[in-house]
């Protein structure tokens, strides 16, 4: 099925949902191919077993990007829907978020440090180039998130184009990287140890303020790190992705344990549309086709 400007895909692993073990938690690699108003056009396969964590679109070659890090691969697909050998210059790592940049390059969130040698610790995050085939490890800080094996789980880049803003999910520091200078930044903020909220998916917007789901909900903050408001969000955990609409003025938030992804109103919270994937523990990404 090829896809068409507005086309929305959704991670949505072929997970037994009614067996879950999130220690091992694995299946068929699945992609939901949807058209502009969530009507489902077809299915992309990966091939990988594992679970699919991040999606991407590059606007620039028109294909679709899943990072699996169980299967230590991310699988691109074609304008066409067809499936295109993976980059052999990517490490064989367990990435599982990707961010473009405005120059073509691309950043590569390592997801966690399963299978890592503690004395040897590995980069949790690569500056890479497909035009020259590069994969630069970059010297990141991480959080470790709540059981301190999560690594750059999430990304967004700020307005400035060159600064790296992330988090480890589950964690309490929103982290800033220099990608000119390759230089770690004060933290954008840090969580208060009394508070109930987690560091998720985030999403930075044009005037510098930050949107953030927060697990049991999602929150804005402004660009020195001060709560702004709180979303009217049904409180319940799982609220684990978030990220801007390719529609202005709105954001994007799923639960990963109900499988409902919502399309809400920046400014008002007001809840615009939802859908149920009918498959519980599996929604874990989204991107959107666009020119």
């Amino acid at each position: 099925m090829s896809f068409v400007e507005g086309d929305i895909f959704l991670a949505a692993t072929d997970v037994d949902d009614q067996n879950v073990d999130l220690r091992r938690h694995s299946g068929p690699g699945r992609i939901l191919h949807y058209d502009h108003d969530l009507v489902l056009k077809g299915e992309l396969r990966t091939g990988n077993v594992g679970l699919v964590i991040g999606l991407a679109f590059d606007h620039r070659h028109q294909e679709l990007w899943a990072a699996d890090p169980s299967a230590h691969d991310v699988t691109r697909f074609a304008a066409d829907g067809q499936r295109l050998p993976s980059f052999e210059f990517l490490p064989k790592a367990r990435i599982g978020s990707i961010q473009f940049l405005p120059d073509g390059r691309f950043v590569a969130g390592v997801h966690s440090t399963h299978g890592e040698d503690p004395a040897q610790p590995k980069p949790k995050a690569y500056l890479c180039s497909r035009d020259e085939a590069t994969a630069e490890p970059l010297a990141v800080s991480i959080d470790g998130g709540k059981f301190r094996f999560h690594g750059v789980t999430h990304m967004s880049l700020a307005p400035d184009g060159r600064t790296l803003v992330y988090v480890s999910e589950t964690g309490r520091r929103v982290m800033r990287f220099d990608l000119q200078r390759r230089e770690q930044l004060d933290d954008w903020l840090c969580l208060p140890d009394d508070t109930t909220d987690g560091t998720y998916g985030l999403t930075c917007l044009p005037d510098g303020r930050l949107l953030m789901a927060t697990g049991m909900g999602a929150a804005m903050f402004d660009s020195t790190g001060q709560l702004i408001q709180r979303y009217d969000v049904p409180e319940r955990k799982g609220w684990s992705r978030l990220q801007a609409s390719a529609e202005p003025g709105k954001f994007w938030l799923s639960n990963f344990f109900d499988g409902i992804l919502q399309q809400r109103d920046i400014e008002t919270g007001e809840l615009i549309r939802e859908h149920d994937i009918a498959r519980k523990y599996s929604l874990c990404g989204l991107a959107e086709c666009y020119q």
